[in-house]
């Protein structure tokens, strides 16, 4: 996808600040945070959203979720998918949010 900026990350196109990258994923600083730490983790190949992810990736997602985690030591911790533009996905590219909470941060999500 030549206009997404996702995958101009990917290709360099784009600087992003990574965390991590293994052969499937990057993740990166969120470029607008809504706490300190905010997260990004994002397939190389381009998926549209969380159903547009290909079945083999969806273990490697996770397996890539735990070990910034664990790298970053977090144990307090959201995990977001937006997914759809109602449910507030402004790119279309699927990625995770994870973002780091601390008490009195001033974040919340109405679930």
């Amino acid at each position: 996808m030549d206009d997404c900026v996702f995958c101009k990350i990917v290709k360099g196109g784009i600087s992003a600040e990574k965390v991590l990258e293994n052969e499937d994923f990057i993740v990166i600083k969120d470029a607008n945070p809504k706490v300190e730490g905010h997260l990004l983790v994002v397939p190389k190949k381009h998926c549209r959203d969380f159903m547009s992810l290909d079945a083999g990736l969806y273990s490697g997602l996770l397996e890539m979720v735990k070990e910034v985690v664990d790298k970053l030591g977090l144990k307090d911790f959201n995990l977001v998918v937006n997914n759809g533009k109602n449910a507030g996905q402004a790119i279309e590219h699927f990625h995770f949010h994870i973002l780091p909470r601390k008490e009195g941060d001033g974040f919340g999500l109405v679930v």
